[in-house]
């Protein structure tokens, strides 16, 4: 048998499907040559077993009673496997159609090679490094883990564990490779042996890609066979998680391969790169979540400030330092209170919501200029002035974004539009199944598979692109990548299973199933309208309390500071039926959709969820929480 293709599996159903798709048409395509496929199943609790028996009968199931771990289960497949070479290949990759035969070709060529890894885009389309890697020492390591790697990428100073000298289209002998796709010959496993089970979860394919090479064989980064590595979703690279998990990996790794000062230095160079990841996520992390409120306020504050220095310069009157401090303090606060109210950094951005947001916050500003006492104050002209500056502000700001940053930043397009990219076969299907998804009152764009116009349109007026996996492994990495060109978020739909994975985008239809309606919950401003109501009735409450109701246990004011902490929200779902975990996620309710009681068949449950979530309205909310109140 010439290759045995051993996948493990934990819980990973949607992406397994893409997989096994793909692996079998490209081990079609190896004409003459038996191979095999194996699943190890991590005591999935997906039904991963029984589905993969009955969809895929020439696939070999092992199935574990408990979580072996990602080394574990290699080994046990391994153990049974018969083939001449070897691939450990993740579930949540899909390779062409070519790959198999073209990396066999590869292998057969070069006799002396061990392994051979390929270059790998994630779900998005873009480039991951981890495709070719080098030697994990002290110094490569501090890199990678403190990031500085990013200053320098093409270079193996401070590169070297992305093998940053070599570009990522050039085929080249390399120390590590990933075991997202790890093609091995089994005489090099036969000598050095298979993966080192101490480690459960990262780092084994280092340690086997450094054995193999003290073996005397040789590391290949093949790169005319790219695949797709969509990533696990538990531990995204960069990630802290990630990175904790990553150095108890290299405190293993290190003790087994360094000794002496080098084991001392690559601990103390790990623990002050994780120092330094855990500070900069951090900063990164807040200041991306917050940039357009600072940007906001900090235009409020400059419109305060400069108005009052034009004022004092046109009037000659010197105006004191406090009062122009409590003027600026007011248009920050009034810009940033309004346009956090109305989402305005929502993406992607809504030109009513800014010019709404400019016209509170105007509103606002001049509402706490007239709270100040006397002392505190500037001349009228100055706060009318910042007033009307801040109408526009948050249009302007916006509309400059959108202008010089386009990949980042773009208004929302007037109806929601998704595009197919399907086969034949399937275009009608997908149709239905997106329209019952994300809404009726959805625009759906089918689109030809083989013409990049298509796309390239698609960019300019689509929310997203669904790619058919029925098209194959080679047209939906060619697509992805294309998508990641021009800006798209393409998620791929299996074969089986009505899902949607990869993307690119945050803003636009998160997770790995679309949420229920366009013109509901799925909507992140209608999730926002919701808190509205949530908050206002919540403050309503605690100053005027529940009532004499029959509701009045659940209008009490511990409910309402639950609510007010985003811990609870006032009406949610009933949930209990088959399906539910397409709906948007909901805090747990105090009442129920609907009538404010649960519901008592799942029928019932299922039909008034699906309302409330196609066709979400605030007004609604406030006249069942009213009639609630005083019924």
């Amino acid at each position: 048998m010439k290759l045995s293709v051993i996948v493990v599996s934990y819980n990973v159903r949607g992406h397994l499907g893409l997989c096994l798709d793909a692996a079998l048409a490209a081990m079609d395509t190896l004409e003459h040559f038996e191979s095999e496929l194996i699943v190890f199943d991590n005591a999935s609790s997906d039904g991963t077993v029984d589905w993969v028996r009955s969809n895929y009968p020439e696939v070999q199931v092992m199935a574990s009673s408990e979580n072996l771990g990602f080394s574990a289960g290699n080994n046990a497949a391994f153990a049974i496997s018969k083939g001449e070479y070897v691939l450990l290949l993740n579930p949540d990759t899909v390779v062409a159609e070519d790959t198999f035969a073209l990396v066999l070709n590869h292998a057969e060529r070069h006799p002396t090679v061990g392994a051979i890894g390929v270059p790998m885009f994630d779900g998005s389309g873009k480039w991951l490094p981890e495709s070719k890697r080098g030697l994990p020492t002290p110094w490569a390591s501090f890199c990678r883990l403190s990031g500085l790697w990013r200053l320098a990428p093409r270079s193996n100073a401070l590169n070297r564990y992305y093998w940053g000298a070599v570009p990522f289209n050039k085929t080249s002998e390399i120390e590590v490779l990933s075991g997202a796709f790890m093609w091995m010959r089994r005489k090099a496993l036969d000598q050095v042996g298979m993966l080192d089970e101490a480690f459960f979860m990262y780092g084994e394919d280092i340690d086997l890609s450094i054995r193999i090479i003290e073996g005397g064989w040789l590391n290949h980064y093949f790169s005319d066979a790219p695949i797709i590595h969509f990533k696990g979703e538990s531990t995204k690279k960069g990630s802290l998680s990630y990175v904790r998990i990553f150095h108890d990996a290299m405190r293993i790794f290190s003790e087994k391969h360094f000794a002496g000062t080098q084991a001392m230095a690559m601990r103390v160079m790990i623990r002050l790169g994780i120092q330094l990841r855990a500070v900069s996520a951090f900063v990164n992390g807040w200041v991306s979540r917050q940039s357009l409120t600072i940007m906001d306020m900090s235009g409020g504050a400059f419109c305060g400030w400069v108005w009052t220095g034009v004022h004092s310069q046109v009037s000659g009157i010197d105006h004191p330092l406090l009062p122009m401090a409590m003027l600026s303090v007011i248009g920050a606060v009034s810009a940033g209170l309004a346009n956090r109210w109305l989402g305005t950094h929502d993406r992607p951005l809504v030109r009513v919501r800014a010019i709404l947001a400019g016209m509170l916050s105007a509103g606002l500003a001049m509402a706490l200029y007239s709270l100040l006492p006397e002392d505190f104050r500037v001349s009228r002209v100055s706060a009318l002035l910042m007033s009307l500056t801040l109408l526009g502000l948050p249009l302007l700001f916006r509309g400059i974004l959108v202008g010089l940053l386009p990949g980042r930043f773009q208004w929302r397009r007037p109806g929601a539009s998704v595009g197919l990219l399907a086969s034949e076969s399937r275009q009608d299907s997908l149709r239905k199944w997106v329209e019952s998804s994300y809404g009726s009152s959805l625009t759906v764009s089918i689109l030809n598979p083989n013409d990049s116009g298509d796309l390239e349109a698609s960019s300019r007026r689509d929310e997203l692109v669904l790619c058919d996996a029925e098209l194959g492994g080679g047209k939906t990495i060619e697509l992805i990548r294309l998508s990641h060109e021009l800006g798209l978020d393409m998620r791929v739909v299996p074969r089986m299973d009505w899902l949607a994975l990869g993307g690119a985008k945050s803003g636009a239809m998160q997770g790995i199933q679309l949420p229920w309606g366009a013109d509901g919950l799925g909507r992140i401003e209608r999730k926002r309208a919701k808190r509205r109501v949530d908050l206002l009735w919540s403050f309503w409450i605690l100053i005027v309390g529940g009532g004499r109701g029959r509701c009045r246990g659940s209008f009490s004011r511990s409910n309402a500071i639950e609510v007010l902490s985003n811990k609870k929200t006032w009406l949610g779902f009933h949930g209990g039926w088959l399906g539910e975990e397409r709906l948007p996620h909901l805090k747990e309710g105090v009442f129920f959709v609907g009538s404010g009681e649960r519901a008592r068949a799942s029928d019932e449950a299922k039909r008034l969820d699906l309302r409330y979530a196609f066709d979400f309205g605030w007004i609604r909310d406030v006249e069942l929480l009213m009639t609630l109140r005083m019924d």
